[in-house]
């Protein structure tokens, strides 16, 4: 896959506003230029710990999703049916868990 192509565009800033925009981009590893995009296309500066959230979230429904597989598999092995039941009901609390998760991922993702 290639990436999409990029124009170069030459500016000349105040050095205040230099001095903050590499400043910006050291502190979150990104490069200045990247800054200056994010900055225009959202109106704000980028923001690490909101990828970072992010990141812990899909991280955290991972989990979820390796825990309704476990009891599902817990149900499939199952013969009492009051068991079961609880079972069934912890499952859909995941799998609800697991819908709020991804529509806050959704949400803060820039």
């Amino acid at each position: 896959m290639t990436a999409p192509k990029r124009k170069l565009l030459k500016a000349y800033l105040k050095p205040e506003v230099h001095r903050r925009i590499t400043e910006h981009a050291k502190r979150t590893n990104l490069s200045a230029s990247r800054i200056v995009e994010r900055l225009l296309e959202t109106g704000r500066y980028p923001d690490r710990t909101v990828e970072q959230a992010v990141l812990n979230l899909l991280a955290v429904n991972a989990d979820q999703a390796r825990l309704g597989n476990l009891l599902l598999k817990a149900i499939n092995e199952t013969a009492d049916g009051n068991l079961v039941r609880q079972m069934q009901m912890l499952l859909r609390q995941v799998r609800e868990t697991q819908d709020e998760i991804k529509a806050l991922v959704t949400k803060l993702k820039p």
